[in-house]
């Protein structure tokens, strides 16, 4: 592990499998890769042929993180949204006995005993909590006794823990305020006086932690009664998982609420708002409420951040969700056209507040769908791989361009989601491969002067440096505290 030219991710998830490996108790540990299981018997197989373009390891377990030079990480507590569990519209070939139960299992790695009590129990909040015990009693040596696994809670802390050969660092972070107690049928019957006192409990006892959340998720990928979301899943699966309810609505009472209770500094330490998820309208609120805000109190700035996402080309946030997010509109352009994606004029709002986008490493949110498939039907894998990084660059490329000067390239992070269920880049499909994609995208842009005149005269090494670990750094220097 390098001591010093290290990466950093801002979004990834090396606790999902490992913490519901079992049940009662998680089976496996944050530093074991975890590869899903799947049975011989031809229903297994099937799915394991459906789903083929979401890896079937663990992507960002320590070890691979320790592979890879990352030695920084965001990791994202998620409790399992219950809309992700029932399926709609299954097919009849798949009803019957545990066939359902089977197909989760081999699409996430998930143990089938965790799966189904999942499925029983609806209280987010206790699963937020056991799931945060898991990670802070995961710290300390590896089992091989040679790395160390710690949690910082300001930039002191993080700088401190760098200085440590062999360690890897973890901010905390959650994905998703349903966390708080939101989207199930108990606190829906609450009445809004009520449904605030216990969000604000929970926030309060979250902010209490012994390691405090840096961020959170104000949306997911469903109806939580805070924000409207954007559509996030794609065919096969768009057609299995109805996120229907409160898609692409704004921010409630609730909402701001629970808005105001995360970033205020009399309850404790700040937590920041990551916009991934959140609606056009959402977005579009909560960028109006930043503005106001870092006018008035240009002393106190609240930044942006969007911890993994991509960009969809369109010149605004209403352009982007003029058009419903279907197949059809991601299909022909070189970006991802869905508005979940980010937009110029996103990019632009981040900009100002001084926050940080982390681009992330999902082959079908990179780019257009026609053109990912092209690139994905490569056989010849160093041409693959320029491909690839030519679609990286691209995505950031367009950020520098949306912001219009040197400085869009201060605002670029890596936000890999690995293990977040996700299509990786084909050649890069792990953290352990990190340090390969460095030298890959370095060695495109000296070798094609690609988009030479958007480099602003940095030398592509200093670019990479800036994506994988200066840019995130400044960020935590700024606002983690």
């Amino acid at each position: 592990m390098s001591e010093n030219d290290f990466i950093i991710d801002i979004h990834c998830h090396p606790n999902l499998k490992s913490f519901n490996s079992g049940h009662p108790k998680p089976a496996k540990n944050l530093w074991e890769r975890i590869y899903h299981k799947i049975d011989r018997n031809s229903f297994a197989k099937q799915i394991e042929k459906l789903s083929k373009k979401v890896l079937k390891a663990s992507q960002s377990n320590l070890d691979e993180l320790v592979t890879g030079d990352v030695r920084v990480i965001n990791i994202s507590l998620y409790p399992i949204e219950k809309g992700f569990l029932h399926l709609r519209n299954v097919p009849k070939f798949l009803i019957g006995g545990n066939r359902i139960d089977v197909m989760q299992e081999v699409v996430t790695g998930y143990d089938l005993k965790k799966l189904a009590y999942l499925r029983k129990t609806y209280n987010y909040y206790d699963d937020l909590l056991e799931e945060y015990e898991y990670i802070k009693n995961s710290q300390g040596k590896s089992p091989d006794g040679k790395h160390t696994f710690v949690i910082a809670n300001n930039y002191k802390e993080l700088k401190a823990a760098l200085q440590k050969k062999n360690t890897i660092v973890a901010i905390m972070s959650i994905e998703g305020a349903h966390v708080f107690g939101t989207g199930s049928p108990d606190v829906e019957k609450l009445n809004e006086e009520d449904h605030k006192l216990l969000l604000t409990k929970h926030i309060q006892k979250v902010k209490n932690w012994e390691h405090p959340p840096f961020t959170i998720n104000l949306a997911h990928h469903f109806w939580n009664q805070l924000s409207g979301h954007s559509t996030s899943f794609k065919p096969p699966i768009g057609a299995l998982i109805n996120q229907n309810k409160g898609k692409d609505k704004g921010i409630t009472p609730l909402g701001w609420h629970v808005i105001r209770e995360l970033l205020s500094k009399k309850n404790g330490k700040r937590i920041l708002i990551d916009t991934k998820h959140m609606s056009v309208a959402a977005r579009k609120e909560y960028f109006a409420f930043i503005q106001n805000y870092n006018f008035v109190n240009p002393d106190d700035r609240i930044p942006v951040v969007c911890s993994h996402t991509a960009v969809n080309g369109f010149q605004t946030l209403d352009s982007s969700i003029k058009q419903k997010d279907v197949p059809a509109k991601a299909k022909n352009h070189r970006f991802y056209r869905w508005s979940i994606n980010t937009s110029n004029e996103e990019i632009q709002l981040i900009h100002e507040s001084q926050g940080l986008i982390g681009l992330m490493l999902d082959k079908g949110n990179l780019g257009g769908v026609n053109a990912v498939q092209k690139i994905s039907a490569i056989n010849d894998v160093i041409k693959q791989k320029e491909e690839f990084c030519k679609l990286f660059w691209d995505n950031a490329f367009q950020i520098v361009k949306a912001v219009g000067d040197k400085s869009g390239w201060d605002i670029i992070a890596l936000g890999s989601d690995f293990d977040g269920s996700i299509t990786h880049l084909d050649p890069y499909e792990t953290s352990s491969k990190l340090p390969e994609f460095k030298t890959d995208l370095i060695e495109f842009l000296e070798m094609n002067d690609y988009q030479k005149d958007l480099w602003y005269k940095y030398k592509p090494e200093r670019l990479v440096h800036k994506i994988m670990q200066e840019n995130a750094m400044n960020f935590y220097e700024k606002f983690f505290i």
